[in-house]
């Protein structure tokens, strides 16, 4: 991991003992600092710096406000990695959340925030809500990873931080205010905060970047592997939908929280995207999460053992889960007007507020594999169903298609 010395503007690598850092979240803008320019020269140590200062103020003003605070070294992704090396990209991109959670302070520097932070009469929601910086894919976890956050208007003038600012975080990415709080900088302080980021639905964690951009498709997923702590290589070139799908499969290798499967619109919800999927049971972008934050997982050991749920899954294989559901006949399939999702598959989840309501996916049972029974998803739909009439239906081990790419074709009348 490479540092910047915030006196002598210098980078430095460190292996193991890596010293007390803050770090930087920023948007980037048309000159950024690359890593050579501050690479160190000892031929030119005086020149170097003055030009420095001169041609990269956002550096130089994030060091002096690091050193201001007491702190000898700033990490900033524009100049601390190599992005001509895939290999070191790859290494910092699978590790850039480590790098935020272990930060002593970030400071977000928020370009586009001109607003007298003063005035009695600010709404700082609104004012905030206005920037860029809230948009973009990467600036996620930089908010959620690091214990303390730090908020900068364009003239380097101090906002506030997540805590004091929580509720209007809130207002803002719809992220709980709790995890902006003093309680939850202490997880963080004590090393459990990612620990505790498991206890929410995957469902609910994907809707905060559901309407979050990133400049290169494929990094709308490989931004989020850090709040998942999963990794995976990055393949640039794959495509936005492909590379999401890797997350999920990823994410779906490191949890059972059925949740990950709760999106789309909800099917008597007007104007719901009905439109038939390619089977796959994941999702193409991280937009189809959007207002799902409510949806929670009603999984949890205890829960599990008191009111029957699954256990947990088994990972993708050659195109399928092999999962316990409970998945019963879709008796309203002639009211809603489908005739190609004859079933319905009740996920562990349910809405925040009514846990007697559980959701379900509506699939089609295709042939049996060696006596297990077969469904893929085919709607962009979710339904509410009544946790009791889930629970009536039996347990079952079934195969739920994953991949579209291994899906056979078939007639929606009913014939292969």
């Amino acid at each position: 991991m490479r540092l910047l010395n915030t006196t002598t503007l210098e980078l430095k690598t460190f292996t193991r003992h890596r010293p007390e850092y803050a770090i930087l979240s920023h948007t980037w803008g048309d000159l950024e600092a690359p890593l050579d320019a501050f690479l160190p020269k000892p031929k030119w140590q005086r020149a170097a710096s003055r030009f420095r200062k001169r041609r990269y103020p956002k550096v130089v003003r994030s060091c002096a406000l690091a050193k201001s605070q007491g702190y000898d070294w700033i990490w900033i992704d524009t100049c601390c990695i190599d992005k001509s090396s895939s290999t070191e990209l790859s290494e910092a991109i699978n590790s850039m959340y480590g790098y935020y959670e272990r930060s002593a302070v970030c400071f977000a520097y928020l370009v586009d925030v001109d607003v007298d932070i003063s005035s009695p009469k600010l709404d700082v929601a609104t004012a905030l809500a206005a920037s860029r910086w809230f948009t973009r894919g990467w600036t996620l976890q930089e908010l959620i990873a690091p214990p303390s956050v730090e908020f900068y208007n364009n003239e380097w003038v101090v906002i506030g931080n997540k805590t004091s600012l929580s509720s209007s975080l809130e207002k803002i990415t719809s992220i709980p205010a709790g995890l902006f709080s003093a309680a939850w900088y202490n997880l963080c302080a004590g090393g459990m905060a990612r620990q505790s980021l498991h206890l929410l639905s995957v469902a609910q964690k994907l809707s905060w970047a559901s309407t979050r951009h990133t400049t290169r498709a494929e990094d709308l997923a490989y931004c989020l592997m850090g709040l998942f702590d999963v990794h995976m290589p990055l393949l640039y070139g794959e495509g936005e939908s492909k590379a999401f799908a890797r997350l999920q499969a990823e994410i779906a290798k490191q949890t059972n929280d059925q949740s990950l499967f709760a999106w789309g619109g909800w099917y008597d919800q007007e104007g719901c995207d009905s439109t038939v999927l390619c089977y796959s049971l994941y999702a193409p972008h991280p937009s189809c999460f959007a207002g799902l934050g409510d949806i929670r997982t009603s999984y949890s050991r205890l829960v599990s053992i008191l009111d029957h749920w699954a256990p947990p899954f088994e990972t993708p294989n050659d195109g399928y889960l092999r999962i316990k559901m409970r998945v019963s006949p879709n008796d309203d399939q002639g009211v809603m007007g489908f005739m190609d999702d004859d079933h319905i598959a009740f996920l562990e989840c349910e809405l925040h507020g009514t846990a007697d309501t559980v959701v379900g996916l509506f699939v089609k049972r295709l042939e049996d594999v060696n006596g297990v029974k077969r469904f893929i998803r085919v709607r962009r739909l979710l339904g509410r169903f009544p946790k009791a009439s889930a629970l009536k239906c039996g347990m079952e081990d079934i195969l739920l298609g994953a991949l579209p790419r291994h899906i056979p074709r078939f007639n929606f009348m009913g014939t292969s």
